[in-house]
Order: structure tokens, then sequence, then C-alpha cells
């Protein structure tokens, strides 16, 4: 045990005071007449001497009610492993609050940021002598204070602008990087985490910061929390008159079952679904909804569930990507090779020109443009120069696919062409002769081409093959149609973030009745849907992260500005070199619209970090091994932060144990001198 203030131990030597008054008094001596002697004697044996012991005993208890008092001043705590110092040297604290998603779980309608902000002033007031003082937040991080507080210097931490944000926290990132900037620490090191503590620490903190002391303030745990945790496309093919599936996935994270909870699906501000159902706790479910877009272009849809405990995961917003026109560039070594592909494409177009479609007849590609194209067909080509290899892995970056038909020209590309476009390697031509024939089978029939495209008759549908060249895949090249034995006849490669389908043989009715076959046209048509479906500009981001939105070539020096979820309008300029508009960290939840003028150009959705669900939580035993026992407490949202703050720091106090005491002996000794009726018979 030691004591805060020691000096007023001193004071001990009172308590030697009713000693001597009781020695004193007995010098004072009276005399008292008795008319028998008889009664002396019987007051002798009888009465003084339980005088004198309880005399002997009030002195003790009158002692001890001045030792408990003057212990119990002089600041008694029962010491602990802190390595904390008690003394008049400086102290070094640093707090971090955690301000990311999770922490706007709300409980008894304040958030658990909300009480974060609450317990600082508590944090503060445990602070004695003089103290540097560093606050940080961890979305974005940022020093919120920093200053020095001397004895009888009060600071008022409810003005420190502390917002709730929507993006991931890097807690123990943070922390580690501020704690290693500390150069010239004091001899007292403190950390205050104030955190939902959604990952323990990494195996660092137990060897790199041995001379700090940890005080990590913890949350309540989650009750109520219904999360809508994916809305994708089922159907890559979107068409406005085409049945469009949406897969979504809900789960219940809290440990309560919630029933009859309504699933709501909106689109372009129309309520297209509803489902209502019940979750089991720490259990999820998956919905399929159907739905008719009704138009083309970007449309906005959210996905509904009701308000809970954390409502960041209630809604959902995303976008989809109808495409109104798709504009073709179509590349062949004579006007003959294009005849095929042509009346296939105008079978596509129809009368409402869903396509662009140019035709260039090129023997040798030397030069080429592809700044409003969509999809590059290409017809066997002889010769790709190194520019025009250059612009098509441009325009596969960009977001641009390209279909491939080889013939009796691919044999004779050049390696650099094959190993920059990732094409596969040429083994040999093969055809054969007479009546006889390559069958083409169906080697994924999960890849979205091929999906909701109905084949009764596979054998009839697909094509008889007389002439094909003999590839080799790359590493990353998908099969998706194959001949009989087992050679690739239609292939998906990927490439910079977008494909290229190549045929192994050529629209050609000497090489293949390809053309005769009545799935030429929806397969060709899914195809060019899925190439030009780009949807890069409407996917998804996460909170926090970059949003790339590739614009077109003829809008670059538009005037460009984003519309956020809360309204506000950000001007925008344009990354001239990538012709694409570059949005550097995206801080708010919700849709995102962005204009090139007054016209809107496409629309973009974010969504919370995964590492912000708020079931993620480690709890105490899984954090305080790795700082150390000896270094670390944890502090329950129930409890008294500043005693245990003190306590830790210097540690248990003992006053009230003596103040007990010295409130005991008071009454004890109230007890044994109070006035007795037989004592008073007596005297008279």
């Amino acid at each position: 045990m030691s004591f805060l203030f020691p000096n007023i131990l001193w004071g001990l030597a009172a308590t030697s005071l009713p000693l001597i008054i009781h020695l004193i008094s007995l010098r004072q001596t009276k005399t008292v007449d008795f008319s028998s002697i008889r009664h002396i004697q019987a007051l002798e044996n009888e009465t003084i001497r339980k005088l004198k012991i309880r005399q002997w005993l009030l002195i003790a208890l009158r002692m001890g009610i001045i030792t408990a008092l003057v212990l119990m001043v002089s600041g008694p705590i029962l010491t602990n492993d802190s390595p904390w110092i008690p003394s008049e040297k400086e102290s070094t604290a640093i707090i971090i609050i955690d301000n990311s998603a999770s922490m706007s779980v709300t409980r008894d309608r304040h958030s658990y940021l909300d009480k974060v902000k609450i317990d600082l002033p508590n944090i503060i007031a445990g602070f004695n002598g003089l103290v540097k003082l560093q606050v940080y937040q961890t979305t974005p991080v940022k020093q919120i204070y920093n200053g020095v507080i001397e004895e009888g210097m009060t600071i008022n931490p409810t003005i420190w602008n502390i917002p709730q944000a929507f993006g991931r926290d890097k807690l123990w990132f943070v922390a580690d990087s501020v704690l290693k900037s500390i150069t010239n620490p004091a001899v007292n090191k403190e950390c205050y985490i104030l955190s939902d503590f959604p990952t323990p620490p990494p195996s660092n903190f137990s060897t790199e910061f041995t001379d700090w002391q940890f005080y990590l303030l913890g949350q309540e745990p989650l009750v109520d929390n219904v999360s809508i945790s994916n809305i994708s496309a089922v159907s890559q093919i979107k068409l406005p008159n085409h049945l469009l599936k949406l897969n979504t996935k809900i789960d219940n994270m809290g440990p309560i079952e919630r029933r009859n909870v309504p699933v709501e699906l909106y689109l372009n501000k129309e309520r297209v679904g509803q489902i209502v159902s019940h979750f089991q706790p720490q259990r999820s479910k998956e919905f399929l909804f159907q739905v008719y877009p009704g138009k083309s272009g970007v449309i906005r849809g959210r996905l509904i569930i009701p308000r809970d405990d954390y409502s960041l995961d209630d809604i959902q917003t995303f976008e989809l990507t109808i495409p109104e026109q798709i504009t073709c560039k179509v590349i062949a070594n004579s006007q003959d090779e294009t005849f095929l592909l042509k009346t296939v494409l105008e079978s596509i177009s129809g009368k409402d020109r869903f396509l662009d479609v140019e035709l260039k007849v090129m023997n040798t590609i030397e030069r080429i443009y592809l700044d409003e194209t969509d999809i590059l067909i290409l017809q066997d080509p002889k010769y790709l120069s190194p520019s025009v290899i250059e612009s098509i892995k441009r325009f596969l970056g960009g977001g641009g696919s390209i279909l491939w038909f080889s013939g009796e020209n691919y044999a004779g590309l050049t390696q650099i062409t094959k190993s920059n476009l990732k094409l596969p390697k040429f083994i040999e031509n093969v055809q054969v002769s007479g009546e006889s024939y390559f069958s083409v089978d169906v080697t994924d029939r999960d890849n979205p081409i091929l999906q909701e495209l109905n084949l009764r008759d596979v054998s009839a549908a697909l094509p008889q093959v007389y002439q094909y060249n003999r590839i080799e895949n790359r590493v990353g090249h998908k099969s998706i149609l194959s001949l009989n034995n087992n050679d690739p006849f239609f292939i998906e490669i990927p490439h910079t973030g977008s494909q290229i389908y190549f045929f192994s043989s050529p629209l050609d009715l000497r090489w293949n009745d390809f053309s005769m076959k009545g799935i030429l046209i929806p397969l060709i048509h899914r195809l060019l849907i899925l190439s030009a479906s780009n949807e890069i500009n409407t996917a998804i981001v996460e909170v926090g992260q970059e949003k790339y939105i590739k614009i077109k070539k003829d809008l670059i020096n538009a005037q460009w500005s984003l519309l956020t979820p809360s309204g506000n309008k950000v001007l925008l300029v344009p990354d001239y070199n990538r012709e694409a508009l570059i949005i550097d960290r995206i801080q708010e939840l919700g849709s995102y619209e962005v204009f090139a003028g007054d016209e809107s150009y496409t629309a973009f959705s974010s969504k919370l970090s995964p590492f912000e669900k708020p079931s993620l939580r480690a709890q105490a035993d899984e954090v305080i091994p790795i700082i150390g026992e000896n270094r670390a407490v944890w502090i329950n949202p129930d409890k008294n932060i500043n005693e245990m703050i003190i306590n830790q720091r210097q540690g248990r106090a003992l006053w009230r144990t003596f103040l007990i005491i010295a409130i005991a002996f008071m009454l004890l000794e109230s007890y044994l001198s109070r006035m007795r009726p037989e004592a008073i018979k007596l005297k008279s």
C-alpha cells in the first residue's frame, strides 16, 4: 500500500491525544464522602473495574477514529503491476476515437460514438499533474487536439468536432502509426482507445509498445440487426424488355429472432417487389427478385428493410446499365468476308437501329480509331501494326470488347501480336474431307452467354465444322464451346478487365455451317449485349475508396459535376490523359449521380466495408493477451471510467475503506459512551 499525499501522515501524531487527555484527567482527583466503607468496597469490586475497561476501550476507539481519518485523507492506494509511476513528472496521453461506420450502432437512442463523446470528459478528469494530450479520430485519420493540460486547467471535449463517418477505421494501423510518431514521450505513457474493436491487435503490439499503458473502452453487445449483405444481377444480359433477375442476401446478425420483416425492392423510385420473411438469429437467407427494367440507360434501384440498431445496412442502393445503342466496328480483308457479319448484325439491329455498325475492309491494319467504339469485330486479320496493338490494348483497358474470328491468316500473325493480346498459341490448321465433320459441344453451360438460351436439341443447334485452327489455350483462357475431339472452338480471353471472344473457325461456309444455324444470331446478340454492358461506371464502390468513371472523348471538355447522396454538388476535373473522372475518397453512403453539363451521364452507389459489420467484434480475452495482461485494462460501458483509470494508474483507492472504519468506530464509541440510567441512579 502507498499514499498519494504522504505528508498528511504526520497527522497520525494526533492519535495520541485521547491517551494524553486521559492521563491528564487521572491527576485531577476529587474527594467524595460516603456514609459507609462497605459501599466503597462494593463499588471498587464491581463498577470501577468495568469503568476502567470501558475507558481504555473508548480511548482505543477514539485513537482508531483519528488514525482512520488521517489515513483516508492521505490517499491510500493498493498498488498494482501498472507501469505508471505516480509522480509529479509529465505524462503523455494519446486518445484514439473510432468514428467509423460500425460506431453508429444505436442503443437507447444514442450511438456508440455519442456515448464515446460523453465518456471523454470523464477520461480527461482522471488526469493529474502535467499531461501532454493528443486526440485522434480514425476515419479519416485526423488530429482533433494537441496540447498540454496543467494542474487546475480544464478543457471542454464537447466542442471537438468528431463526425460519424461511413468508412473503414483501420483502428490498429492508426494506433500503431500514432504511437510510433511520439518522439519525446514523458515518463508515463498512456493510450486510450475508444472503439467497438472489430479485430484483435496485430502481434507487434506485444513487443513494440511495452512501455505504454493501454485503456480499452469497449461497447455494449449488438442486439437487433438485420443486414442487407449483397444484391447482384444474376442476368448479365440486360435489355429493357428482358426479364432481369436480382439475387439478394439478408443476414440476421443479432441474437434475437426477427419476424415479419418486409424486404422491398425499388427501381427508379417505383416499388417493383416485396417479400416478408422471418430471420433466425445468426442465419442468412437469399431471395430472387424478377423484374422488367422497362427502359434503357442507367437504372437506379434500392433494397430496403426496416430500421434497427444499425441503420447503415438497412438500405442498399445500386445501378444497372441497360444499353441504348451499341457501336460496332467490323474489319475484314474483303467485301465478301463482311457479307455474313453484315447480315447477322442487321438482323440484330432491326428497325430501332439498336446497333451502329461501321464496316471496314483492310488487308493490313496499320492504324485504327476506337474512341467511340463499344465492340471491335475482327474477321481473320492478316497483320496488326505495333501502334494498332497498343490502341487495342487501350481499348480493352477502357472496357471495350473484341470478337475475333480466326481463319487461314491466324498462323501468320506475329508472336508479338499474340503475346501482347494474350491470344492462344497456333498449333496447326485441321480440315476434313468428304462428308466428315467435327461436331461442337457445350463446355461451359453456366457461362452468361449461354444462360437462358434454350437449346432443345444441342446437336442440331450447334454448327458442324470442316476446318479450324488447332490452338493451345493460355493460362486464364476459358473454353465455352469445344469440338468433339476436345479442341477449343469458342473461348473467352480475359484482358485488362475486359474480354476477347475468340473463334477458332471463321464465319465462312468453307470452314463451317455456323451461318446456317439458328443459334448464330441469338449467340452474337448476347455477345454484343454482354460486351457492351460496360458496368465500370455503375459498379458499386466501397466507402473511402476511389471511383473511376470512363468518359466519352467528345464530352471530355464538358463541365462535370457530382451530386452526392446528401444533395451536395461537387465540381469535377477530368483526368485528360486517362479520359476519365477519378473521384477520390467516397465518403457518403448511398447513390451518386454524375452530370456532364446539365445532362445526367451516369450514376453509381457506395457500400459499407465488409470489415464494418457490427457483428465483427473482438472480445476482451482476444485483445488483452496480445497487448499484455499488465499493460492493458478493458473498461466495460457499465463501469465508472474515471475511477477505473485512477485505480489503474495509481492502484486501487482505499479511502472509502478507511472512511467506513472511522464511521464504525464512531458508532461504537457513541454507543459505549452513552449516558446509562443505572449510572444515574447510582450517582444519586
